[in-house]
């Protein structure tokens, strides 16, 4: 299956607890919020430096981004 933006963005919203990896390092999904338009606002706490970021779920895909 491809990973279209649509898909991903469905993904995303349903994947409170799980861990992606971004550019910036792996984290867990810990809150999604709905954002203007068709984006996502996810916030990620990063294992690696242990802080939380928010972040652009339409940038996430758009940086390859992991869902899993």
């Amino acid at each position: 299956m491809l990973n279209t933006r649509d898909s991903f963005m469905n993904k995303l919203w349903s994947s409170s607890g799980k861990k992606i990896k971004t550019n910036i390092g792996d984290g867990i999904i810990v809150e999604m919020r709905t954002t203007a338009g068709i984006d996502i606002s996810v916030d990620v706490f990063m294992v690696d430096t242990d802080c939380k970021e928010m972040m652009s779920g339409l940038k996430l895909w758009e940086e390859g981004a992991t869902i899993g």
